[in-house]
């Protein structure tokens, strides 16, 4: 099988992923009640969160008890897991526009840090897992580089929103303070995730090992606009619907992806072993 034909699947794969981050905007325009658009929204994203940590556990599952591999998935597919009883606990927002944080902010503000912490963890064990396989060939000078690089991109993705923040934060703001500790947290990931990124593609030619770090780099885009767009398209004038139903395409993108990269990662391995 060619190379063309054997990246067919996994093209249609993101391609499913991009599909799906559009749902809700559909959701958005056939319901017109808000509060079961909240109703909605609250079901969609508890789906989500399960959706991702599901494909992210096949992966984890893909490998042999104690590889790091296995650990670095493991560590995602929980990093998403927390989210889904967070959201529950909190519920609806009667006027469908966000969940109903005042009722426990303090419990979204530390499952959105452990969630964020856990998949800070589970990126660097992955990266440490490539870099120990001998496929990362890339020189320091290039890795610093692409970490410069994805730095720069981070701080204009989530520095905004964290500058927003921060002074409500400093005063004491509970659910601030875990947006500004999530924004930080959601830049450590792509400092970490793009110099492997970088390696795959290059380096690989943009082979089947690259997908997976595609795809994930794709869902950590995704939850770093979630963090933007607020700041961003309140600057652009867009009304509080509009901004309601553009995060949440942004975070379905995130957990779409983050599935696909762990379906990615099952289908890379298993044409590794059909080769062998």
């Amino acid at each position: 099988m060619s190379q063309a034909r054997r990246n067919l699947r996994f093209q249609a794969l993101a391609l499913a992923a991009l599909v799906v981050g559009l749902l809700p905007a559909p959701f958005a325009a056939s319901v017109a009640d808000p509060v079961q658009l909240a109703g909605a929204f609250f079901g969609w994203a508890v789906a989500m969160y399960l959706f991702a940590a599901g494909g992210t556990l096949v992966a984890a599952l893909t490998f042999e008890p104690g590889e790091p591999m296995r650990r670095g998935w493991l560590l995602l597919s929980v990093a998403y897991l927390v989210l889904a009883p967070a959201l529950i606990r909190m519920g609806p927002k009667a006027d469908g526009l966000y969940e109903a944080t005042q009722r426990a902010p303090w419990v979204a503000s530390i499952t959105s840090i452990v969630s964020g912490a856990l998949a800070v963890a589970g990126f660097l064990v992955l990266s440490r897992a490539w870099r120990a396989s001998g496929l990362d060939t890339t020189s320091r000078a290039a890795r610093v580089t692409a970490r410069l690089v994805a730095l720069a991109v981070a701080a204009a993705m989530a520095g905004p929103d964290l500058v927003d923040r921060l002074p409500a934060a400093l005063k004491g703001d509970v659910l601030a303070a875990g947006d500004v500790i999530t924004d930080l947290l959601d830049g450590g990931l792509f400092v970490v995730a793009i110099p492997v990124l970088r390696a795959a593609l290059v380096l690989l030619g943009g082979g089947l090992v690259a997908w997976p770090w595609l795809m994930l780099t794709a869902s950590i885009m995704a939850w770093l606009g979630y963090d933007a767009i607020a700041v961003y398209g309140g600057a652009a004038g867009l009304d509080a619907g509009t901004l309601r139903v553009a995060e949440e395409a942004l975070r379905t993108l995130g957990a779409a992806f983050a599935f696909s990269a762990g379906i990615a990662q099952r289908w890379v391995m298993s044409e590794a072993a059909r080769l062998r």
